[in-house]
């Protein structure tokens, strides 16, 4: 079941308030303190899809939810979308989403961010509409929201199911980082493979370096 509400704080930390079985999932018109990694901020104005859905938890969850949003996105953006290790949805024309994964006790929730029309809410980040794509028009906002958040969790099923290397093997035709020399705090070297455990595997001058968590950007 989906639930629908115009504005909530964090649609994670609602959702954890709430106690929801698994799959069922929140979507808010706009969050008042919206969250990404580390702490950080996220801008989540009008014009976004902002849901968080209760989910099985392992270690590849967050690519897992970020390659669902990506797959249900592309049909509707006129550019290719990409993923950036470890929860990143790009474009050509800037940052279009991100996903942040949290775990209380044994309920797993897999909250997911999209700029979907309107202003970037932040400077590098981009929009749907921006990147030359939409919805299909609606007068209510749930009605047009409904059919990519329906997309987005059936696909996260599906991609749930499958054991981790079958997983990556979808997975890694859309990261953008592999291949290309990184930069991290601490560190450069260039991206090599995305781990059954979801590491990042770095090729460094003084051998290979696996990432678990952290800031990595094209260097």
């Amino acid at each position: 079941m989906i639930y629908w509400l115009e504005s909530v704080d964090s649609t994670n930390r609602c959702l954890f308030a709430r106690r929801l079985p698994r799959w069922d999932a929140l979507v808010a018109r706009e969050q008042t303190e919206g969250r990404g990694r580390r702490g950080r901020s996220w801008e989540s104005p009008v014009g976004g899809l902002y849901m968080s859905v209760v989910v099985e938890n392992d270690s590849l969850l967050p690519l897992r939810a970020g390659l669902a949003a990506r797959d249900a996105l592309q049909p509707h953006c006129s550019e290719r979308i990409g993923l950036k290790w470890p929860n990143d949805l790009l474009c050509v024309s800037g940052k279009l989403g991100g996903i942040l994964c949290e775990i209380d006790g044994e309920l797993a929730v897999a909250g997911i961010g999209l700029n979907l029309a309107g202003e970037p809410p932040i400077e590098g980040a981009t929009t749907l509409e921006a990147a030359g794509g939409s919805l299909p028009p609606a007068a209510d906002w749930q009605v047009r929201l409904e059919p990519l958040a329906t997309a987005i969790i059936a696909r996260l099923r599906e991609l749930v199911r499958l054991p981790a290397p079958e997983f990556l093997a979808h997975y890694r035709v859309h990261e953008q980082l592999l291949g290309q020399p990184v930069a991290w705090e601490g560190g450069r070297g260039t991206a090599l493979a995305v781990g059954t455990d979801g590491a990042l595997e770095v090729r460094t001058a003084d051998g290979t370096e696996r990432l678990h968590a952290g800031e990595v950007s094209l260097a």
